[in-house]
């Protein structure tokens, strides 16, 4: 046992050395790691996890808080507590996670950025903005008068959670790339506790289950399954995680989920003119179908009903998380998606006028 902790230890600067080199070498992630050795991470995980009704994650991630809660009780009932001891096991430990987390995920951090492979460019002016939030507007509106009774009730999803699951995981097609990896989705069994700390899913780096916060309201889960399907694609960067939410929601034969798409880039474009011009946001805003805001109020009671003093903690940390991992944005690179957005707009646009 002390020999292992001590190579276990011992691997801690050679990981540090390793990533240092693969973050100046996307091309060797993205050719060996992401494109060869993760699809065959992630079928021999979904082999063993798939059939699982409950997230297996979850579960591991529960057994672990509780052996950490019995450890902090343990430390305070023993008088004699060794440094050492305690410095050499959370050293040796916290070094096999990261070798596991790098070697079954992480390493995608480091792959090839997506707007490169699709050629897009990411700079964009407010002018292209607001054509892309008046196009999204344009085409809220029009699926939410096929879904609604009228111009001001708010569409209301009759499918379940589980089919809703079930449609998303059968027609999930990112066709942008080639990607060999069929994504599937689980409802997080820790659901009010990710309420409450603000988070609608996330991705089991250990495991490759794809987590799903079973309480949020419907629109949303519909998002959130495809950014975390996107995530088992080996896609780290949650900008791009966010624009495949979007993708493969618009071009899904469902109405409902087609809803879900485009409200969901539209309420991040009008998020970013209002940063940018205030003014000019509320006048296109108003061009908005009132049941279309109807629903986006809905989701905003429902975070609303779980605010508390501790989720900024966890945004914090999560924002730490981020930055450690090569997205200097932290937690606002969710919000770079609109440029993706916006590229992939222009790009649409592009080919309508070639075929007229």
């Amino acid at each position: 046992m002390k020999k292992i902790h001590v190579i276990l230890i011992g691997l801690l600067p050679i990981q540090w050395l390793g990533l240092s080199i693969l973050k100046s070498h996307t091309s060797w992630v993205e050719t060996f790691y992401s494109k060869k050795f993760y699809p065959f991470i992630f079928d021999t995980h979904r082999y063993f996890f798939d059939q699982v009704p409950v997230s297996i994650g979850d579960i591991l991630y529960g057994i672990l808080l509780l052996y950490l809660l019995k450890s902090v009780v343990d430390l305070i009932r023993n008088k004699t507590f060794h440094w050492k001891i305690c410095i050499k096991n959370s050293l040796s430990t916290i070094s096999l996670l990261l070798l596991i987390f790098h070697l079954n995920w992480g390493l995608n951090y480091y792959r090839t950025p997506l707007h490169l492979k699709l050629r897009y460019n990411l700079t964009y002016n407010e002018t292209q903005l607001e054509n892309t939030l008046q196009s999204l507007i344009a085409t809220s509106n029009k699926l939410h008068k096929s879904l609604s009774t009228n111009d001001t009730v708010a569409v209301h999803i009759s499918y379940s959670k589980k089919n809703l699951a079930k449609m998303l995981e059968d027609n999930f097609k990112f066709d942008l790339e080639e990607i060999q990896i069929n994504p599937y989705l689980k409802n997080s069994l820790w659901s009010t506790a990710l309420s409450y700390m603000g988070y609608a899913g996330y991705l089991n780096p250990f495991t490759l289950e794809s987590q799903a916060n079973q309480k949020i309201p419907k629109l949303n889960y519909i998002v959130t399954a495809g950014h975390e399907m996107a995530h088992q694609l080996g896609i780290a960067s949650e900008s791009e995680a966010n624009f495949i939410a979007f993708y493969t929601s618009i071009k899904h034969s469902d109405p409902f989920i087609k809803y879900a798409g485009y409200t969901f880039a539209l309420r991040y474009c009008y998020a970013e003119l209002f940063k940018a011009h205030p003014e000019q946001a509320k006048k296109q805003i108003k061009k908005l179908n009132s049941g279309v805001i109807k629903n986006f109020q809905e989701l905003s009671k429902f975070w609303n009903l779980y605010q508390n003093p501790f989720e900024p903690i966890f945004k914090k940390s999560y924002d730490t998380y981020l930055k450690a991992n090569g997205q200097k944005q932290g937690i606002k690179s969710y919000n770079a998606m609109v440029a993706f957005v916006i590229a992939y707009s222009e790009e649409e646009f592009m080919k309508l006028d070639k075929n007229d």
